[in-house]
């Protein structure tokens, strides 16, 4: 396996910056962020072959790209110029991928509130048919993200989280295109063991991120599970999940792909300084154990 970081920590650094740090403090990979709020790089031109302000920086350092990241779009929304805007959107992201030889783009796949989970996944079908037919087209894997994304007390925005809606959501559009971004940070607090996802969706993991969680239990006490500050995301190490285990797990079932740190960790954050400690600790815990 690779080791690498979603560059979302580093958004003010171009591809070349990043790219160069991440060779010269031994990753081996760069996951980008494929949002609008990155704005070092237009995805859109890259799709076109417009513009490339990566491949050059990869090739000189011998870096690879193993996914574009770019979750909340709003797939399921019930406005259809939102719905068009986040279809046609992904599709630029599928294409920018295929020019620049990266072999998945990681989303998530949206939720309709006032909606039944059915009507949740015949929706989801519907939107995620015509991008799966890009996808295997031009030979480009969709990684869904198995993050909830709470926001407050809201519901989950995000369907794809628990392994009952990925048996509905790959039934519903059954392409070998559509498959997983397993981040263990989730499945931690939600309650699902980790390395059991690992083993039962082996041949639908397309990526990985390596994220912690944190339970705080005294605030779990006060809030119960319906709150939401009981739990906060760390970086590898420093929460809850038996990363040796997990770890070993995705060996085990023969994932050869990057881990990708994804650091949301509000104890190494702040400054600069602090996001590169943080992003080295983590490099050198998990390089202890890959």
């Amino acid at each position: 396996m690779k080791l690498g970081f979603l560059n979302a920590c580093l958004m003010d650094w171009t591809p070349e910056r990043v790219i160069r740090f991440a060779y010269d403090e031994g990753f081996d990979a760069v996951e980008f962020h494929g949002g609008p709020g990155y704005s070092s790089v237009s995805w859109k031109a890259v799709a076109e072959g417009i513009e490339d302000p990566i491949s050059a920086a990869l090739k000189q350092y011998g870096l690879s790209i193993p996914a574009i990241m770019y979750g909340a779009l709003p797939y399921l929304d019930p406005d259809p110029t939102q719905q068009e805007y986040a279809v046609n959107y992904v599709m630029t992201l599928i294409r920018a991928a295929h020019r620049l030889h990266i072999p998945v783009v990681s989303t998530f796949a949206g939720r309709r509130l006032g909606m039944t989970w059915n009507e949740n996944i015949a929706l989801f079908a519907q939107v995620f048919e015509p991008i799966a037919q890009l996808a295997e087209t031009l030979d480009i894997r969709i990684a869904f993200e198995n993050c909830p994304m709470t926001h407050g007390f809201s519901p989950a925005t995000n369907i794809a989280y628990a392994p009952a809606v990925w048996d509905a959501m790959f039934a519903a559009v059954p392409s070998k295109a559509l498959g997983l971004n397993l981040d263990p940070s989730h499945l931690v607090w939600l309650g699902i063991d980790p390395a059991d996802a690992a083993r039962h969706y082996s041949d639908r993991i397309f990526h990985c991120h390596a994220k912690d969680a944190e339970i705080l239990s005294e605030r779990l006490a006060q809030e119960s599970i319906l709150g939401e500050t009981w739990w906060r995301y760390r970086l590898p190490g420093y929460g809850q999940i038996d990363w040796q285990r997990f770890l070993g797990t995705l060996m085990d079932v023969g994932y050869d792909g990057t881990i990708s740190i994804e650091h949301e960790d509000p104890v190494w954050s702040g400054s600069e300084d602090k996001v590169i400690d943080g992003l080295l600790r983590t490099r050198d815990y998990l390089r202890s154990l890959l």
